[in-house]
């Protein structure tokens, strides 16, 4: 049996790439709880794109 060169340990984070990420960030905190845990913007001299990243427990998402 071949082991898989490819094979996930583990995960850190989920990115989804939305539209809007600010209210996207809002509807994940009102409706699912969660937390918002670090923002990357122009505020933080990101002038390409606006990231939030949320957490609940485990879970940790990006939203981009």
């Amino acid at each position: 049996m071949q082991k898989d060169p490819m094979a996930l340990i583990g995960t850190d984070h989920v990115e989804f790439y939305v539209s809007n990420a600010k209210q996207a960030a809002h509807y994940y905190q009102s409706a699912f709880g969660f937390e918002l845990v670090a923002f990357s913007g122009l505020e933080t001299g990101d002038k390409e794109k606006v990231s939030y990243v949320l957490q609940q427990g485990k879970i940790r998402f990006v939203l981009t």
